[in-house]
């Protein structure tokens, strides 16, 4: 007996919940009407359902310029923990299958964090995944021609100004539907972020599971770099998708370092008018990059051999 799942992993600041309009998408195509799969989603640490206000962090200034902000907690380790958490989820999907003489494929959907560790986690163990589609990983930066810390002082000091709490739900609605930081998200998509991104808090009031604090430390991480030989180890297809107007992801940079893989590892076209947060920008692009790459898999053809054991 054999099953797919699909696995979305979100990026930061974001939840499970932000992929709901993208998931409706793919979910009602024709192709998973034809290929049924599992979908599952979750919350990393400090997201979502998973949020914890009991260490906010702490802010610094690079230098001792207080034009250039920096911010610590332990969200600033996801290059180290989200892959580990990921490896975690990966082994409770499977954790039946020898019981119920089962093969469970999974197919790993990621934006950022969720994409960057979906990576990270098939290239120290090769072949635990089936197929990665990764959204805006945040990889290889030092190559990009940015300056790398002007970037994170501009994404920690756009982020630290971010309000986080309101008095009234129609407060918080009114907040999403007007302040700049939102202006580009897809209005199914920012509500479906509010499901578990806004909680109310004891006293009736809401605010942000991931204050803006803990988020702008995970700017502040050590930066990830996918070598050749690191997409030569990986054993399942890999699909990089990105947005036209990205400034934290380099389709020529990774279409260098991946050259020898070409028949693993495929960077698609940009998505037009779309920027780094992609998935809430245009959830209707990504579902149908999604499905597109489906049809890629062994798991969505037709010729695909179901095991009996």
């Amino acid at each position: 007996m054999e099953r797919t799942v699909l696995l979305f992993c979100h990026a930061v600041s974001l939840n499970g919940t932000a992929w709901n309009p993208i998931i409706r998408r793919v979910a009602s195509s024709p192709l998973l009407q034809r290929f049924p799969c599992e979908i599952v989603t979750f919350d990393y640490r400090y997201h979502g359902a998973n949020h914890d206000f009991s260490d906010l962090g702490k802010i610094s200034f690079l230098n001792g310029d207080k034009k250039a902000p920096r911010a610590d907690h332990d969200l600033r380790l996801w290059t180290s923990w989200g892959a580990e958490e990921l490896e975690i989820i990966v082994g409770r999907l499977r954790a039946d299958d020898d019981k119920l003489s089962r093969k469970t494929r999974i197919i790993g959907i990621g934006h950022s964090l969720g994409a960057s560790s979906l990576i990270k986690l098939e290239i120290l163990r090769p072949g635990l995944l089936d197929g990665i589609i990764a959204f805006e990983p945040v990889c290889n930066c030092e190559f990009m021609p940015v300056d790398a810390n002007a970037l994170i002082t501009m994404m920690v000091a756009n982020t630290l100004r971010k309000q986080d709490k309101w008095n009234t739900w129609d407060e918080v609605l009114q907040h999403f539907s007007s302040a700049k930081h939102y202006s580009r998200w897809d209005k199914e998509a920012i509500a479906a972020f509010l499901e578990s991104g806004v909680i109310q808090a004891p006293d009736g009031s809401y605010r942000l599971a991931c204050p803006p604090s803990q988020e702008a430390a995970a700017y502040c991480h050590t930066m990830l770099r996918f070598t050749e030989e690191d997409h030569q180890r990986m054993r399942c297809k890999v699909f990089y998708e990105h947005g036209e107007h990205t400034k934290l992801f380099s389709p020529e940079i990774t279409l260098d370092i991946t050259k020898s893989v070409r028949d693993k590892v495929i960077v698609a076209p940009a998505v037009k008018d779309a920027g780094h947060l992609i998935t809430v920008e245009n959830p209707a692009a990504c579902a149908e990059r999604i499905l597109a790459d489906l049809r890629e898999f062994p798991a969505f053809q037709s010729n695909r051999v179901t095991s009996r054991m």
